[in-house]
């Protein structure tokens, strides 16, 4: 496992308990358990148009590209706002997202097709580039989020470095996020709850959707969180 992986293992991923009991408070036990990552709590950034000046249809297809990578259209919050500079080395990159880590606040990391080269690079080359900068941002422990600016060509701060061309078709680049996000970084969990009711899953950190087969009745259906720095203490509880 190299570093990167190391550390996203280490600050990306936590242990998840679900206790899966009945109305009497009973452990239940072999209960068939399916569970999906339904959102990411890492921000995925990305600002979106005016809405308004996209015809429906246009809309609806910009809306679901843009759904396929990023969670979030702007940065919230207090974080500390990394510009990475066009055609940024990672190892400049790693270390002064290390300095600024220094200083205790979390960080927003801002990119876009300059930062990769995608202008005059090669498409592929382009995305190799992309994927190689947001791991390295992923596995960060101080990176809250990574904001890409210009998802479309032609829009502001994009010029022809958008991860779609002007007619929403996607690029290389937004297909590799696309895999990252939703495919690499995605965490599916499946198996039965234990002698004590218990069903134990490590995964990304965000929000998931839950399935358990009831004994006779329908499946019970449920949200929950894992976070890095949970609120409460405890498994999460889930009554049949």
């Amino acid at each position: 496992m190299t570093r990167t992986q190391r550390q996203i293992e280490a600050h990306r991923l936590g242990d998840a308990v679900l206790q899966v009991r009945d109305e009497a408070g009973h452990p239940c036990i072999g209960r068939p358990v399916w569970v999906e990552q339904e959102t990411h709590e890492f921000l995925f950034g990305c600002a979106v148009p005016d809405w308004g000046t996209l015809s429906p249809s246009e809309g609806t297809r910009y809306r679901a590209r843009w759904e396929e990578v990023f969670n979030r259209p702007e940065p919230e919050g207090d974080a500390l706002r990394v510009e990475v500079g066009e055609r940024a080395p990672l190892s400049v990159l790693r270390g002064e997202l290390d300095r600024r880590a220094a200083a205790g606040l979390p960080l927003d990391v801002h990119v876009g097709g300059q930062t990769v080269g995608m202008t005059d690079r090669d498409e592929r080359e382009s995305a190799r580039r992309v994927a190689e900068l947001y791991t390295l941002c992923f596995a960060h422990p101080s990176v809250r989020g990574i904001f890409w600016h210009g998802f479309r060509d032609g829009e502001k701060d994009a010029a022809d470095g958008g991860l779609l061309r002007r007619d929403l078709a996607p690029k290389p680049a937004h297909r590799v996020l696309r895999k990252l996000v939703g495919v690499v970084w995605h965490t599916r969990a499946a198996g039965a709850s234990d002698a004590a009711g218990r069903f134990l899953f490590r995964g990304f950190f965000g929000t998931y959707r839950v399935v358990v087969m009831a004994d006779g009745r329908a499946a019970k259906v449920a949200s929950f969180s894992l976070r890095r720095q949970p609120d409460t203490a405890g498994p999460f509880l889930l009554e049949l």
